[in-house]
This record gives C-alpha cells, sequence and structure tokens, in this order.
C-alpha cells in the first residue's frame, strides 16, 4: 500500500479499503464445508475489531490538524494549563487576547476606572460613614442630656408636692382658709419647676430637629456615595471579564470542561495551543474533549504540579499513569512539565527554582514516563507560571486579588526578571524555536503515527485474543479429543477382548456340563451304542443352554460398550461447550465481543444408532440361527473304540474308551466353537472399527475448527502488521 502524506484523507481511506479487502480475502479463504462455519465465526469476530478500527479512524479523521501545529497542554486538574496558556498568550501577543485587552483599555478609560478615582470614592463613602456615626452619637448624648435634666426636675417638683400634701393633711380650717387665698411657697416653686421642665422639652426638641436635618443630609450624601460605589463595582465587575486572565479557574474542581483552541504566529510559523480539561476532575464530562484535543495534537506538554511521578491505580479505578498511557500512546512528541507552585516572591530568590530532592523526583517522572511512551517522551522541564502571569498581566482590575498579588511581586522583583526566575523565557525559547521547528512534517509524522497506533492496537487485540483465547482453546480441545480418541480405542479394544472372554467361558462352561454329565453316564456302565446316544444328547442340550445364554451375555457386553462409548462423547461434549463458554466470557469480558462460538459437536448424540447399526451384525451371530453351523458338526460325530472285545469284556477300559471319545467330540466341537466366535468377531470389528473412526473425526472437528479461526486471526495479525508497517514507512518518511 503505497500513501501520499500530503494528501490527508487518502491515508485514512487507504486504511478502511486494505481491511474490507483483508477480510473479505480472509472470508474466501477455503471450500472446506466443513469450516464455513468456523470461517463465519472468525469473520464475525474480525469485523468486531474492523467496526472498533473504522470508529478509530473516522474520529482520527475528523479530529486531525493537517495545516497548523498543534500543542496540547493536558494534565491533572489545578495543574495550572490555563495560567500558562494565559501567560503565552500575553507574551505572543496572541490575537484574540490583544483584542480583549484593547476592549479592556477602552472600558477602563470610558468609566474612568483609575485607581484614584476609585480610592477617592471609598475615602467619600468612609467619611460619610464617619460623620453619620457622629451625628448617631450627637443624637444619643442629646437625649441622655435631656433625659438627666427632666429627671432632675421632675424629682424636685415630686419633692414639693409631698411637702405640701403634707401640711395640708395637718393645717387647721382656719390655714385651709387662708391657703385658699394666698399662694404657698412651695405652689410657687413647683409651678417655677415646671416651666423649666417645658423649657427644657422644648430646647431638646429644637436642638433634635437641628441634629436630625443635618444627619439626613448627611444620610443622602452617604447615599448618593454607595450608589456611586455600587455603579462602581458593577463596571469593576463587567471590567474583570475583560482583564488578564479569565480562562485561569479559580480552584473549583473541572473549571475548563471544554477544549480551548488560541492560535499564534512567531517568526513565520503557525500554531496552537489547546487548553484541555483535567484529566482527574469529573472525567465522565470531559472524556470525549480530552480524546478529540490529544488526537488533534501533534505534541503535548504533560502538566503536573508535582515533582513525583505519575501514580498508578487500582483494579477498579485507573490511575494518572494508566489515563497517560491511553490518551497518549500514540503522540509522536511528549513533554513533562513541573509548574511549581509559587506565591510568594521571596520563593523566587532563593537560586534554583527546584531542590534536589525534586530533582531526583523528577528523575524518576522521566523513567515512568518514559517507560510508557517510549522513545516518543522527551524529557520533564520545570517552570512556574503564576509569578510569569503576575509579571506580565498589567491589565487587571484595580483592587482585585491578581491586582494586588502582582504589586506584592513587583514590589520586590521586576518584571523582566520574575520571567527569567520563572524560566517562562526558557519555555518561551523551547516552544517558539525548537517545538515549532520544521512543523509541517513534524505534522504529517505525527498524524500517521496516529493512524499506526490504531492499527497496532488492533493487532495486538487480535493478537491477545488468538493467543490468550483461541490458541488456549485450540490446545485445550486437542487435549481433550485426543483423550476421548484413545478412550474410544480403548473402549474398543476392551470390547474384543470382552467378547472374546465371554465366548470362551461359555464354551468352557458348554464343556465342562457336557463332560460333567456324560461321565456321569459313563460310571452307569453303559454299551457304547447308549454312549453315543447319549452323548449326542447331552450335546445337543449344550447347545440349546448356549444357544440361550451365550446372546444374552453378549448382548450385555455390547450394551456396556455403548454406554460407554456415549459416556466418553458425552463428556467431551460437555468439556468441548465449558471451554467455549470459557472463551466467549473472556471475549466479552476483556473486548466487550460476544463470540457465540457454534461448533458441530452434535454427531456424538447419535452414538447409539451408529453402535447399534455396527453391533447389529454381531447379535446376528449371536442367536439360534447363528448355531446352525453346529449342526454338521454334531451329525458327525466320531467314536472310534479300540478293542471292541477287550472293552466289551472289561468295563474300566470300555469307560475309559467311552470317556475319551468324549472328550476327543468335545474339544472338536468347542474348537469349532471357538473358531467361529473368533471369526465372527473378526467379521463384525471393521465396521466398528470405521464407527469409532467417524466418532473420532466428529470428536476432532471443533479442533479443526478452532485451528481454522486461529489460522485466520494469525493471517489477520500479519496482514494488518504489514499494513501498520507501510503507515510507518510513510511516517519515517515524513520527518
Amino acid at each position: 500500500m503505497t500513501m501520499d502524506a500530503t494528501i490527508p484523507n487518502q491515508i485514512y481511506q487507504n486504511i478502511v479499503r486494505e481491511v474490507d479487502s483483508l477480510l473479505t480475502v480472509l472470508a474466501s479463504g477455503t471450500r472446506d464445508e466443513s469450516l464455513t462455519q468456523a470461517t463465519a465465526q472468525a469473520v464475525k469476530i474480525l469485523e468486531k475489531f474492523r467496526h472498533e478500527l473504522d470508529h478509530d479512524i473516522a474520529s482520527l479523521q475528523n479530529n486531525a490538524e493537517w495545516d497548523e501545529f498543534t500543542i496540547a497542554f493536558y494534565g491533572e486538574t489545578n495543574a495550572g494549563k490555563s495560567t500558562l496558556i494565559e501567560t503565552l498568550r500575553i507574551l505572543l501577543n496572541e490575537p484574540t487576547k490583544q483584542k480583549q485587552r484593547q476592549q479592556f483599555t477602552a472600558f477602563r478609560q470610558q468609566h474612568s476606572l483609575a485607581p484614584e478615582q476609585i480610592d477617592a470614592l471609598h475615602a467619600t463613602v468612609q467619611n460619610c460613614e464617619a460623620t453619620l456615626t457622629r451625628f448617631n452619637s450627637a443624637l444619643v448624648q442629646l437625649q441622655e442630656d435631656f433625659n438627666q435634666q427632666n429627671a432632675a426636675l421632675q424629682q424636685q417638683i415630686q419633692q414639693l408636692t409631698d411637702e405640701l400634701a403634707a401640711k395640708r393633711s395637718s393645717a387647721s380650717l382656719w390655714q385651709r382658709l387662708i391657703g385658699l387665698l394666698i399662694k404657698s411657697p412651695e405652689k410657687i416653686a413647683i409651678r417655677q419647676l415646671k416651666a423649666q421642665q417645658a423649657a427644657a422639652t422644648a430646647g431638646h426638641s429644637q436642638s433634635t430637629s437641628a441634629l436630625l436635618m443635618q444627619k439626613a443630609a448627611a444620610e443622602q450624601q452617604h447615599s448618593a456615595a454607595l450608589q456611586q460605589q455600587s455603579a462602581l463595582q458593577e463596571q469593576l465587575t463587567a471590567l474583570s471579564q475583560l482583564a488578564d486572565g479569565q480562562i485561569i479557574g479559580d480552584g473549583r474542581s473541572d473549571f475548563t470542561l471544554d477544549t480551548q483552541s488560541y492560535h499564534f504566529e512567531s517568526e513565520g510559523q503557525r500554531f496552537a495551543l489547546l487548553d484541555v480539561p483535567g484529566i482527574e476532575g469529573k472525567e465522565e464530562k470531559v472524556s470525549t474533549q480530552i480524546t478529540n484535543a490529544v488526537q488533534k495534537a501533534h505534541a503535548v506538554f504533560y502538566l503536573t504540579s508535582k515533582a513525583t511521578a505519575p501514580q498508578k491505580g487500582d483494579a477498579q479505578n485507573s490511575g494518572t499513569l494508566e489515563k497517560i498511557k491511553a490518551h497518549l500512546g500514540a503522540q509522536t512528541e511528549v513533554w513533562a512539565v513541573y509548574n511549581k507552585r509559587i506565591t510568594n516572591p521571596m520563593q523566587l530568590t532563593r537560586g534554583s527554582l527546584v531542590s534536589d530532592d525534586e530533582s531526583e523526583s523528577l528523575r524518576d517522572l522521566d523513567d515512568k514516563m518514559r517507560e510508557q511512551l517510549g522513545e516518543h517522551y522527551r524529557q520533564s522541564y520545570t517552570l512556574s507560571a503564576q509569578p510569569a502571569f503576575l509579571a506580565l498581566a498589567d491589565h487587571l482590575a484595580p483592587g482585585s486579588k491578581l491586582a494586588q498579588d502582582r504589586e506584592k511581586f513587583l514590589q520586590k522583583i521586576p518584571a523582566a526578571d520574575i520571567l527569567l526566575k520563572s524560566r517562562l523565557t526558557d519555555f518561551h525559547h523551547l516552544l517558539t524555536k525548537e517545538l515549532v521547528r520544521d512543523s509541517k512534517a513534524k505534522i504529517a509524522h505525527s498524524n500517521l503515527n496516529k493512524a499506526v497506533q490504531s492499527v497496532n492496537t488492533i493487532v495486538r487485540q487480535v493478537k491477545e485474543l488468538q493467543q490468550k483465547s483461541f490458541g488456549q482453546l485450540q490446545k485445550d480441545l486437542d487435549a481433550g479429543a485426543e483423550s476421548a480418541r484413545y478412550q474410544l480405542d480403548n473402549a474398543l479394544a476392551g470390547l474384543r477382548a470382552r467378547l472374546a472372554s465371554c465366548g470362551e467361558t461359555a464354551v468352557d462352561e458348554f464343556k465342562s456340563t457336557v463332560r460333567s454329565k456324560i461321565y456321569r453316564t459313563i460310571e452307569d456302565d453303559i454299551s457304547n451304542d447308549r454312549f453315543k446316544s447319549e452323548l449326542r444328547e447331552q450335546l445337543e442340550e449344550g447347545v440349546a443352554r448356549l444357544q440361550t445364554s451365550l446372546p444374552e451375555k453378549m448382548q450385555r457386553e455390547t450394551k456396556y460398550f455403548q454406554d460407554e462409548i456415549a459416556d466418553v462423547i458425552r463428556h467431551h461434549q460437555q468439556q468441548t461447550l465449558e471451554l467455549m463458554a470459557a472463551t466467549d466470557k473472556f471475549g466479552t469480558e476483556r473486548f466487550n465481543i460476544n463470540f457465540d462460538l457454534k461448533f458441530n459437536i452434535d454427531s456424538g448424540l447419535k452414538v447409539g444408532g451408529l453402535i447399534g447399526t455396527a453391533i447389529g451384525g454381531a447379535l446376528m451371530f449371536w442367536n439360534p440361527a447363528g448355531w446352525l453351523l453346529l449342526a454338521p458338526a454334531l451329525a458327525s460325530l466320531v467314536f472310534s473304540f479300540a478293542k471292541a472285545l477287550w472293552g466289551a469284556l472289561n468295563a474300566k477300559f470300555k469307560m475309559s474308551q467311552q470317556r475319551k471319545s468324549a472328550d476327543e467330540n468335545l474339544n472338536r466341537i468347542a474348537g469349532n466353537l471357538r473358531s467361529s466366535l473368533y471369526s465372527s468377531i473378526d467379521k463384525i470389528f471393521p465396521e466398528l472399527e470405521n464407527t469409532i473412526k467417524q466418532l473420532q473425526s466428529d470428536v476432532q472437528q471443533p479442533v479443526e475448527q478452532v485451528k481454522h479461526i486461529n489460522r485466520m486471526l494469525l493471517n489477520a495479525t500479519k496482514k494488518l502488521t504489514t499494513l501498520s508497517d507501510n503507515i510507518e514507512t510513510e511516517a519515517r518518511g515524513a520527518r
């Protein structure tokens, strides 16, 4: 596959086309009908991975940036990403920042929001409040003085009134009459005191009214000043919306929920910075934003506020290290930035920005990051964004916390020195002189590398699936099938041995029974003619018994064989189903793929029919019709009695000759029976062997199907790896 890195969409279209072609070839790779089901299973599995790859490629195509070198500021929540970006916006005269600052200046001038005017208004409000306080105090004091004077007059009036009442109660009639005509000194004094009391009340009222009028005037002045202050605060609030630092978080988690992009140009190089949401907040809100941003970026700064390596997670939760691997694994250039928190200007005057312990921790951070990201990780860089921002942020709302912090730093250290000591000057050089240099080649290399990683992710997953799932399944099924085949062979061999043993036992019992009976008859000193008759009769009875007992015994053996075979097949089927279920579970849990494996393992359910048909021929022998071959043997019994005359005269000799004749005939007939037995066994076993081979083939079928799936997965891995190598070659050529 050839690609032109200058035609962006061709890369993604070629990948999709190549994967489609790969699946088509794999799906048509066999004409064996017994493997059709396995082929369909493999194609179904690969289709799942193809769907995932298509999704990733479509996402890359939608998010890829081919015209402007893009750098993502990625990292922990509250690590200072926005602070650093805002500082760079000011330093590099980012267009939207410049426009915002112009609006800030215009608004401040329009509303005369100089610090001196703000301070004067604040002083007016304070003066008004002090005047009101004085008036309130004067009113309180006036009321207290009046109350005290009035109480003293009232006390004197009451005393004179009491004295007058006492004189009246003790006066004579004549004195009372004179009292009506002439005012007593007490009455005159009371009248004078009440006159003083009325004058005091009038004076108090007049003084109070005058103070209240003055207070009302002061309150109006205070209210006017407060209204001016409120209007000023609204103006300051509006001004603060245009001030430097608006994109900086306020300490709340997830202040940045959407990725923000800012565009720059420095020495002819165009580039963009992405302010990415934090990875340790409520990630369900921002996961898509993070994914899209890192897919768009050609380089990434991982910001952290701690001089320590990112931590691993546990079984339940991913740690920062796992998140970095997942998010940044496809990046071609990753830097770690340790943003040291500095809130006191004295911290910048202590020589090195980092301590020896922090330097050691940062070396560990570099090692951990390099373990996760390999050659694409560069190194860590230390700076302090907050002091640098304060040094540059000269568009701040008067009286704000940031304005106060800026003044605190600038009183101790000049702005230019702050930029040097905070290492922002060096970072500016890294960004504009090194990182964005040769950006067109870096853009192509980065985007192609992301496509490589997408394909490699699928390669790793298919390889893992093949090795840990279907490769192991094949081994387990093969071991199970081998065990089943061995058991089937043993069962067949056992049947032959048991049938032979059963036949031998039956023939031996036949001989023993007939011999025992004929010997007892011979002991009665019978004639040779009667011996012949008795022997024939005993043989016929023995054959009749054999015709009854032997088929039953043989049938029991064949039934045991049939059950034994059925058990082997059922056990193998159960084991196969359990192994496939375990594989299904692995696919669902690890890859979210429901394999739904279905192989043809039902042939074993026909064991009864297959075995029954095969042993039917054997049962034909174990019935009376099969024993017709004994008739000629019975008809041709051989009787040879030597020295007949001597036998007629000597009973013992005659009986010995009869026993010998009985043994010879029994041995001959037993030999014929054995020959017939083994001949019949030999005749029926080829068919049984064929049946066992058919069952063994059926047992092997799932193994062959899984082997076929493994071959398809291995071929897919090989072809996808070739596709990845081709893209990677293009990526290297783009550098």
